[in-house]
């Protein structure tokens, strides 16, 4: 698997922390670093699951947003513990980027999210794991309206498999849907500032 990389030679990284956030702001500052949840031995990380008795119905457009945001980590998930169970779930590793120009992307994209994060840089310390991803699969996944299972899984698939979104033809409501990419790292161990 070309893009699972394991490792213990440092290397640096970037990470957007948001300042206002406790937990991040005292990592960074006073303990100097972050470290991603460690795997257990079962790798079920998924904190809710879907309500199967669920037959449709008003819902609110609040509640469509977050659960549609959900249902990708989900689908996302259950795919990676199906699939490629030896990379790090978006659900417990740290998001990072390799370089500068990818957290501007990232940020310019995604400012909503982002807010004021301050970018800083990090360097890997002892043994880590990390995967590459485009994000533009997350952004299509988190589009909204309803989507097949077999886009689901070839989506999911492409994302593990480190594929780029624009080299691939998708569509939204009939029309193109093309994104560049931007490179995120899952990343398992622990960075220092």
């Amino acid at each position: 698997m070309a893009d699972l990389i394991r490792s213990s030679e440092n290397k640096t990284f970037y990470v957007l922390i948001n300042p206002n956030d406790f937990i991040a702001n005292n990592n960074s500052k006073t303990n100097q670093s972050f470290f991603s949840v460690p795997r257990g031995n079962d790798n079920d990380n998924l904190m809710f699951i879907p309500n199967p008795n669920f037959k449709g119905g008003f819902v609110s457009p609040f509640q469509v947003n977050l659960l549609g945001n959900y249902m990708a980590e989900y689908d996302l998930e259950l795919h990676r513990n199906l699939y490629f169970n030896s990379y790090p779930s978006r659900l417990n590793a740290i998001f990072l980027f390799e370089n500068e120009d990818e957290a501007a992307k990232y940020k310019e994209r995604n400012l909503n999210h982002v807010g004021n994060r301050v970018l800083k840089a990090a360097k890997s310390v002892g043994e880590y794991v990390y995967s590459k991803h485009d994000s533009g699969w997350i952004d299509f996944l988190r589009l909204p309206g309803w989507k097949d299972s077999e886009t689901i899984f070839n989506t999911c698939n492409a994302y593990w498999e480190g594929k780029q979104v624009s080299h691939c033809i998708l569509q939204h409501f009939g029309k193109k849907w093309i994104e560049d990419p931007i490179w995120e790292i899952l990343f398992t161990g622990t960075i220092s500032f």
